[in-house]
């Protein structure tokens, strides 16, 4: 594994602009995600133990949603690790939480910051979490 990322503050701050409109596509996508597995697993409860024909066309519109599903799947990893390579830390997708890697008085912390919030005010030590985040 490669050393991680080290932001300063305003640097971090910066990032926010780039990562803001990710997690806003995160979340969207995970209702999607969401939305799609449910229609398919009613669909397999209401089918039971019958097979699908897959030449019908209730099984053509099956395995057109489950490909659906799988590619909307993909685009989302593909989100994820896009979060990652810019050296963010994506803790919880659904609160909109990122840690950046940060030196404070020679140790390693996370700038903490939550989807909605202007700009980094407050941080937490690596073994912490949000509720642990302390004022910069």
């Amino acid at each position: 594994m490669s050393n991680p990322k080290i932001f300063e503050v305003e640097e971090a701050n910066k990032m926010i602009t780039v990562i803001s409109p990710l997690i806003l596509e995160l979340k969207e996508k995970q209702r999607h995600v969401q939305s799609e597995h449910d229609q398919i697993l009613i669909v397999d409860l209401l089918r039971g133990e019958e097979e699908i024909d897959y030449d019908s066309e209730e099984g053509k519109d099956y395995l057109k949603r489950t490909r659906q599903l799988e590619e909307l799947i993909q685009s989302f990893q593909e989100d994820i690790i896009k979060i990652n390579r810019l050296g963010c830390v994506l803790k919880d997708m659904e609160r909109g939480l990122i840690d950046f890697f940060h030196v404070r008085r020679d140790e390693l912390v996370y700038l903490c910051w939550r989807y909605g919030e202007e700009q980094i005010q407050f941080w937490h030590d690596i073994d912490g979490d949000f509720e642990n985040r302390k004022k910069l």
